[in-house]
């Protein structure tokens, strides 16, 4: 008798309606201000009538950051310094606020770069190029960093501007295609509310509805997690156990696969797929061609069957299985839909197809226990791969041929709805994060009224 339940993809279907909700507000539910007028900027558009702009420069000059050079002569370091040391990817690490960073500065270091204080607002104008951050601890940030000697108004709602990427259209994409330098940034005009205190309430309301939203995104995400660990429970249950709970098992024999039903037999590989290695350097001939990128990890999902690889390739036939054999992609395997070309690190196991259902053995080498076995034997250092010698005799646990494809139906069905719900949360959690950059835009140019509702 089993100790597993096979669940279907139902059970997690009535998990998801019944997991708990977080209310956020929506946009139409908002008030507008009473009269608005053009603020002159476009991407800020209308602003409420009381409201102002105002470029960035005029608030407080733009200063770069600076680094000790050689920055790395380790006379600038200090495991004790006052100072921790900013790199771009501790900001990229980040969310709203820096709370730690790996180095920290000497007193020499930090006399020779630019001093931030708890609180200090500054914007990335390389790598991750602008992004905003404010500091909760004492640091140090070099030129891939402007800041604002002067700045006085409220770094939460300066932070917030930012964050929507809206004040850069017309300077380029956010990230590493904008090109930013204090003469650009300090020429960026914001929208300013009259007082301090409507400002305020700006950042309490964005504080509030955006940790909702970032609270159901994080939902969300934690069940598409749960998902993928069902769904893989799922598949390694099938393909070692099979589909009747109630067959009598017996000891395998092989400690990563244990008991498997009787009837079913251990067979090495190398007895039932045969490696191709028939090159090719022509592959610019072959409208299919299969790399690495082509494959989704652990689904066996092939995303497209086009390749600029030039180099040799390995002729595949339709139904073939593709197994990738470096180390961080041994999840990626897939069924070639057609005759074509393998290209780079994937080896091509043509099944003897009396013996194997080329789905079958999909399932069977997706599994995290199979991966795990052949990523125990890979070798080398840069790029550790597996090797056919150590893969060829592995031994697996075999059904019949029908009892195989009875197998591989059950788990194309039951995976295919699961993948299906998967993608639903996914287009679900990016419609909550336009709805966060929507709100955000709309609070702090003024194209909703967010006051009074800070105490609701």
């Amino acid at each position: 008798m089993s100790d597993f339940q096979i669940e279907t993809v139902s059970d997690f279907q009535v998990e998801a309606r019944s997991d708990s909700q977080v209310k956020c507000i929506g946009i139409s539910e908002l008030d507008l201000y009473p009269e608005y007028k053009n603020s002159g900027v476009e991407w800020i558009g209308e602003i409420p009538k009381e409201w102002d702009t105002v470029r960035i420069k005029w608030l407080s000059p733009v200063k770069r950051g600076a680094s000790p050079r050689p920055i790395d002569n380790p006379i600038y370091f200090d495991d004790d310094g006052d100072f921790s040391w900013v790199r771009i990817a501790d900001v990229t690490s980040s969310e709203r606020y820096l709370e730690e960073t790996t180095q920290k500065l000497s007193k020499l270091g930090s006399s020779l770069s630019v001093k931030q204080y708890p609180g200090d607002f500054f914007v990335s104008i390389a790598g991750s190029v602008g992004k905003p951050i404010i500091t909760k601890i004492k640091c140090c940030i070099h030129d891939g960093f402007v800041w604002f000697p002067y700045l006085k108004l409220n770094s939460e709602y300066l932070y917030y501007i930012f964050t929507s990427g809206e004040p850069y259209k017309g300077l380029g994409k956010l990230g590493t295609q904008l090109n930013l330098n204090t003469e650009t940034v300090g020429n960026i005009s914001i929208p300013l509310p009259p007082d301090e205190y409507e400002i305020n309430e700006i950042v309490v309301f964005l504080d509030r509805e955006t940790s909702r939203i970032d609270t159901l995104i994080e939902k969300k995400q934690r069940f598409i997690e749960l998902l993928k660990e069902k769904r893989s429970a799922l598949i390694s249950h099938a393909v070692t156990k099979g589909l009747d709970p109630d067959v009598s098992m017996t000891n395998s024999g092989i400690e990563w696969v244990g008991k498997i039903p009787i009837g079913w037999h251990i067979t090495k590989l190398k007895y039932l797929v045969n490696l191709r290695n028939e090159k090719t350097n022509n592959v610019i001939n072959y409208s299919t061609k299969i790399a690495l990128e082509n494959i989704e990890s652990f689904t066996g999902k092939l995303l497209n069957s086009y390749s600029d690889f030039e180099g040799d390739g390995t002729i595949i036939k339709e139904g073939d299985v593709l197994f990738n054999k470096l180390r961080p992609y041994l999840c990626k395997a897939v069924i070639a839909p057609s005759e074509g070309v393998a290209v780079g690190e994937l080896l091509v196991f043509r099944i003897q197809e009396t013996l194997l259902e080329s789905k079958f053995l999909l399932y069977r080498i997706l599994t995290h226990e199979f991966i795990s076995l052949v990523d125990g034997a890979t070798y080398g250092t840069k790029m550790p791969r597996a090797s056919w010698e150590f893969i060829k005799n592995i031994e697996i646990p075999v059904p019949s041929l029908p009892e195989q494809q009875a197998i591989a139906s059950y788990l194309d069905r039951e995976t295919a709805q699961i993948d299906t719900l998967i993608e639903k949360i996914k287009q679900s959690i990016e419609h909550l994060k336009e709805y966060r950059t929507a709100l955000i835009s709309g609070a702090v140019t003024g194209k909703i009224d967010v006051r009074g509702t800070v105490c609701e």
